[in-house]
């Protein structure tokens, strides 16, 4: 038995009808995945800026914790230099480890 070849139109019913309706499960279509991929990058976007702003946090609390660090250092220097505090009390602030 010869197969006789398929005609455009024949080839364009055979697409709409059978080819396309078996991939559609299968396949997205490009605006649906333009749609995912634009909630995704605005997600990813939206994540990056929380990120960028804990950062800039972290970095001002280091700043501040190193400030605090050496205020007290000063402080603990001065009562010790001026009989403030004992030589019990400097060793308990020296077992805290905070300097």
């Amino acid at each position: 038995m010869e197969e006789k070849a398929l005609t455009l139109s024949q080839l364009i019913k055979y697409n709409e009808e059978i080819l396309i309706p078996q991939f559609e499960d299968k396949f997205v279509l490009k605006n649906d995945f333009n749609e995912f991929k634009n909630k995704t990058l605005t997600g990813i976007d939206s994540m990056l800026k929380k990120m960028e702003e804990l950062l800039e946090e972290k970095d001002v609390r280091i700043y501040q914790k190193e400030k605090e660090r050496k205020f007290f250092a000063i402080m603990i220097k001065a009562m010790e230099e001026h009989n403030i505090l004992s030589s019990e009390e400097l060793q308990k602030i020296s077992q805290l480890n905070i300097l």
